[in-house]
């Protein structure tokens, strides 16, 4: 009877443990970066390339390792604002081998004061990028159902410009979930005083058309580009974001600062004096601008 019973218990243990590692193998095959190599990379920020992320990645695993990278800048800084959403324009995603929009986290630290001056060589492979940025007003935006409940929700668009550091060596082949890994590059950003759209059909046609103009130091263009790259039209990236948000069981609040994404192209930085703005608003007010020495 004892040999029986000795013989049983002996089963359930090796069933138990059969499970467990069946288990942790599903677990670890989505698995991506540990916590030290996480660490190693916002240790490296901003002028170090990264070394720990392979272009093998998955998306899956993409969004593991970012996890991980935002974890640890909360646990420096705690002082998320807000998302940054990227891919939302097609020369993006065929540039970097992506077909479907992402988000990373934004930080009060990144921003610099508008009309500030940043050095060229701040980070590694230092880039810019014409952006556009909202404000939102309520969580009530996330019960949105229409791109007018979007608008009214908004309490400000602005004009907003990222300066990335490509944390990549050159000869490396950089594709998105790469990117998405880093956080989506979030380094650096400067935003002009907000504009105010009326929440109705006509706002939602504004929104979608607006013309940006990004000009160097004597007011050459470098790029023209409409708002409607963004999706179609930039509440259209915000309702993505708000469906990807509602299946990770997150939202948005008052106050956060969304980033869009770029309007055009991504800039190799220069020593320049960058001028950002929407055409027909008043420059003066709602121009981002930053020196670069």
């Amino acid at each position: 009877l004892k040999n029986k019973t000795f013989f049983y218990f002996f089963q359930i243990c090796l069933t138990i443990l059969f499970n467990i590692i069946i288990s942790s193998s599903v677990i670890f095959a989505h698995d991506c970066i540990s916590f030290s190599q996480a660490e190693s990379v916002l240790k490296g920020f901003p002028n170090k390339p990264i070394t720990e992320i392979e272009s093998t990645l998955t998306l899956e695993e993409a969004y593991c390792a970012q996890d991980k990278l935002n974890y640890l800048i909360k646990k420096k800084f705690n002082d998320k604002v807000g998302y940054k959403v990227g891919f939302t324009g097609k020369t993006l995603q065929k540039f970097f081998d992506i077909n479907t929009p992402a988000i990373g986290t934004i930080y009060n630290h990144m921003f610099l004061p508008n009309d500030s001056e940043i050095s060229q060589d701040f980070g590694y492979r230092t880039m810019i990028e014409p952006d556009l940025l909202v404000v939102v007003k309520s969580k009530e935006i996330m019960k949105a159902k229409t791109k007018i409940d979007i608008l009214k929700n908004i309490s400000s668009i602005h004009p907003f410009v990222e300066i990335p550091a490509l944390r990549y060596k050159k000869e490396k082949k950089v594709n998105g979930n790469m990117l998405v890994a880093a956080n989506m590059l979030a380094t650096y950003m400067v935003m002009a005083e907000g504009i105010q759209i009326d929440a109705n059909e006509k706002g939602v046609k504004t929104l979608a058309n607006l013309k940006t103009v990004f000009l160097d130091k004597d007011n050459n263009i470098i790029q023209t580009a409409n708002t409607g790259n963004l999706m179609g039209n930039p509440l259209n990236v915000l309702q993505w974001l708000i469906n990807h948000l509602k299946s990770k069981d997150m939202s948005l609040k008052e106050g956060d600062k969304i980033s869009l994404g770029s309007v055009g192209k991504l800039f190799p930085l220069s020593k320049n004096i960058y001028k950002y703005y929407f055409e027909g608003f008043e420059a003066e007010k709602h121009t981002v601008k930053i020196t670069v020495k």
